[in-house]
């Protein structure tokens, strides 16, 4: 979940017909009464409602109308199982892309943010898809600090992500990672590499298809910048750094091989934007020092190449014993890359942990410009 930690979700129950963001039962955001008879504003006022049934296959939004349309028409959207991909980078032809969640107030305006940071292509991502939180107030990321492990054949490293700011000239700049890593053997782990200002700016906040992104071997330290064509077609690489994604070369990343593994996923959920804020790369030396050997061999990891990742990915569902509908805004861009629209979740009708079932969502087209 790409920034839910600081969103607010509504829970809808596995079994549950559906729940609505007014807190009661039933399709719509008309305004009215809440059960408890206190009176609500409408939401969604101004936006138009779409429901998208989520079946066997893929299913495709035209933002403009809206309306689900067929593969071959105009699309910004497509849903499939509980994914949301955009169509554009890594899942179309266009230039759609997306930010998301901001507040549920956002969806009240009429225009984009002025300080919007980027919006998000989809690209292939993985095991650091939610590698930082989201601040949406002072539009900030901070590093969640977990251990990744990486896995290239028979050699396996652990890596820390310290942050996605560094200076330059004095002045601090956005898209410099910082990390540290270390190569991890039965015998031992490795000294620590110190990684300053891997160079992820790609440009700029919409980075083209020339411009390269900051990729790093960990075995040797080096650092080679390579356009995403060139990084898909390498081997040499193992991590590729793009503005926030982290792209692993395997899976749908590139043809390396090279698996990871978040080695506390497990915790996230539980955190709260107020506690990663906390965190400091003193404070997540112990976090990083204790990975060794039988931590990246412990039976049960989920060690994979990356897959394609969206502003949804894991933002706006979130699946458990509940399965929760996150309260919040997305900016899309339309196909032609330019055209703002606002996208916010009521409810689902019918979800499974596999499917999102019948989606009701609202839409509305905005003024503004998309950075």
């Amino acid at each position: 979940m790409r920034t839910s930690s600081i969103a607010v979700a509504l829970v809808v129950c596995l079994g549950c017909d559906e729940v609505s963001t007014d807190g009661t039962s039933g399709v719509g955001g008309s305004g009215g009464e809440a059960e408890g008879g206190h009176a609500i504003d409408d939401p969604f006022e101004g936006a138009t409602p779409l429901d998208v049934a989520v079946e066997s296959g893929p299913t495709f939004v035209d933002l403009d109308g809206p309306a689900v349309v067929d593969e071959t028409d105009d699309w910004e959207l497509r849903f499939e199982g509980v994914d949301i991909h955009t169509n554009g980078g890594a899942s179309g032809d266009g230039q759609s892309k997306a930010f998301g969640p901001l507040s549920a107030e956002t969806f009240l305006t009429d225009s984009v943010p002025s300080d919007l940071p980027f919006m998000i292509v989809d690209e292939p991502g993985g095991a650091f898809v939610d590698w930082y939180a989201y601040d949406g107030t002072a539009h900030a990321l901070y590093s969640r600090y977990h251990v990744i492990g990486v896995r290239r054949g028979d050699e396996l490293f652990k890596i820390q992500i310290l942050g996605y700011y560094g200076e330059e000239e004095g002045a601090p700049v956005s898209a410099l990672i910082q990390a540290r890593s270390a190569r991890v053997t039965p015998e031992e782990v490795g000294s620590t590499t110190h990684w300053e200002n891997i160079d992820a700016t790609a440009g700029g906040p919409s980075p083209t298809e020339d411009d390269p992104s900051g990729c790093i071997v960990l075995g040797t330290g080096e650092r080679i910048d390579l356009t995403p064509s060139e990084a898909a077609a390498s081997t040499e690489w193992d991590l590729c750094f793009r503005r926030d994604g982290i792209i692993v070369n395997g899976g749908q990343g590139g043809p390396g091989g090279v698996e990871a593994v978040n080695l506390q996923a497990a915790g996230l959920d539980g955190e709260t934007l107020e506690e990663v804020a906390e965190r400091t790369a003193e404070s997540e030396l112990a976090l990083f020092d204790a990975v060794d050997y039988a931590a990246l061999t412990a039976p049960g990891l989920a060690w994979r190449g990356d897959g394609v990742v969206s502003a949804f990915t894991g933002g706006w569902l979130t699946i458990g014993d509940e399965i929760a509908v996150v309260e919040g805004t997305w900016v899309v861009a339309g196909k032609d890359g330019v055209t703002p629209f606002f996208v916010t979740f009521e409810s689902v009708t019918g979800a499974s942990p596999s499917a999102a079932g019948t989606i009701h969502l609202y839409v509305k087209k905005v003024g503004g410009t998309l950075p």
